[in-house]
């Protein structure tokens, strides 16, 4: 009970901070662009004031932004920096270390992203899961979270991650995220969202086909094979992918993205997708090909959530389309 009060107290303290009160204008539009970004990420303050932001790093802890962040800040700015944010915890002149906000618990497979600041199920808007790409022989477990998480973080959603370090057991992984789903809505969070690249692009879609309780999915770049390169027989990937798709059914609104040059794509899946989801009656909007991002991993860098994030957040939230999701 004693450690359920100080969640709650925390979260709250974190709420009521003065997260711009130091901020002079030009540092706010920057550090309202540091919001609408992923972690790790860290915000820095040069000597005159401006603000300068470092977003996306890989890690375990935040260490990585924290270091790239003041020295890019310092190196820009040709001045000392300070740190004034991290993540989602405005610091208010505290060692990062020391202010680093308690870790939920794990619900079912599920993890909370370590060193942010989560709210629980009664005090979330939501929850947003986010499912990392895979390699084998790479330890994807402590990637960053593409940044189109992030306008749902922003909103009040807790982050939480679904690792796999290995992937043996594809059917196996994508239950144990419909019974996570279903947990964290039995917990009482009113929404849940899957969100995922590659790997995690396609569990989350294939968790949605197996009945998970979401109430929105972002897949980008989904990928369930190898490479095209050293596919022997394309057909079955594209059979597989046209399963998923036309096995969801209406309820979840659906952001599907892909690139041109993804050496994963077998071509024609969104065309299957839209197919799919015009005869299902499922919400969705299909991102296919748009115009300055190339290559499987494009939604990575901080320019996709910059264009896309606000209209998938919209879409997702309320059903309505928007530029540049048309």
């Amino acid at each position: 009970m004693r450690a359920a009060l100080w969640v709650v107290a925390f979260a709250a303290a974190w709420a009521a901070s003065p997260a711009s009160a130091q901020l002079g204008a030009d540092a706010q539009r920057t550090y309202n662009d540091f919001q609408h970004l992923a972690p790790h990420r860290a915000f820095t303050l040069a000597a005159d004031g401006k603000g300068y932001l470092w977003a996306g790093s890989a890690g375990a802890d935040p260490s990585g932004a924290i270091e790239r962040g003041l020295k890019d800040c310092e190196q820009r700015s040709k001045s000392t920096c300070t740190l004034y944010a991290v993540n989602n915890v405005v610091l208010n002149g505290r060692d990062w270390k020391a202010a680093a906000p308690p870790l939920l618990s794990t619900i079912g497979r599920l993890r909370p992203e370590p060193y942010w600041a989560n709210k629980g199920p009664q005090g979330a808007a939501g929850l947003i899961v986010w499912s990392h790409g895979y390699m084998q022989g790479v330890d994807a477990t402590v990637s960053a979270p593409q940044g189109q998480v992030a306008n749902f973080t922003l909103a009040g959603y807790d982050l939480y991650r679904f690792d796999r370090q290995w992937i043996r057991d594809w059917p196996g992984d994508a239950t144990a995220l419909v019974e996570a789903a279903r947990q964290a809505k039995s917990m009482g969070y009113r929404r849940v969202i899957l969100a995922g690249q590659s790997a995690g692009a396609w569990v989350s879609m294939a968790a949605t086909m197996r009945g998970a309780p979401v109430d929105g999915v972002i897949s980008v770049s989904a990928a369930h094979h190898g490479e095209v390169i050293n596919m022997t027989d394309t057909s079955r990937a594209r059979s597989e992918w046209q399963q998923v798709v036309r096995g969801i059914k209406p309820g979840p609104r659906l952001v599907v993205v892909n690139f041109v040059d993804d050496s994963y794509d077998v071509g024609g899946r969104m065309d299957d997708a839209k197919a799919a989801f015009a005869a299902s009656g499922v919400d969705a909007v299909v991102i296919s090909n748009p115009e300055g991002f190339k290559g499987h991993g494009a939604g990575n860098n901080n320019a996709f959530p910059r264009k896309f994030g606000a209209c998938i957040y919209g879409f997702i939230e309320t059903g309505k389309r928007a530029a540049p999701c048309l």
